[in-house]
């Protein structure tokens, strides 16, 4: 059974073996919600009141990530689907210690706000979680998603 993130007027599920590692509900720029899986797969969602240059935040992060992670191998333009919701972006690949780090920034703005969500994994356990990716964002944007709580 999915867990229910529920605070703030924030509503998603998010898988049993994920947790929450940090939000930031009450700050005057964005809101922001962190989750890692126990293998350190980390996905974030920032959200914005209103509208946001979604190519700005996108270039935002990748620079954040370039200051984090010195060792850059490649971005090149990404495109997720979450459900309907089309979300464009940059996706980046990091040599870091012995591992190839993959972490997409993809943005879309939806009923007044904008939404900037960062995933980050190892290259082969990003492909394998993609869709957890994809399904976290569908039901933060798809209010008529019904989510049971227990």
């Amino acid at each position: 059974m999915p867990n229910v993130f529920d605070q703030a007027g924030i509503r998603f599920i998010y898988p049993d073996n994920w947790t929450v590692n940090e939000s930031q509900l009450d700050a005057q720029r964005c809101q922001s919600i962190s989750l890692e899986n126990e293998s350190s797969i980390q996905w974030s969602v920032y959200i914005f009141p209103g509208t946001e240059n979604l190519n700005e935040l996108v270039e935002e992060t990748i620079r954040a990530m370039h200051m984090e992670y010195e060792d850059h191998e490649e971005s090149e333009p990404y495109r997720q689907m979450a459900g309907e919701f089309e979300l464009i972006g940059s996706r980046m690949y990091f040599n870091f210690m012995d591992f190839i780090l993959c972490i997409t920034a993809v943005a879309i703005e939806h009923q007044g706000k904008s939404y900037l969500f960062v995933s980050e994994a190892e290259d082969r356990e990003f492909d394998e979680n993609e869709a957890v990716f994809s399904a976290m964002a569908f039901s933060l944007l798809s209010p008529q998603t019904t989510i049971h709580s227990n």
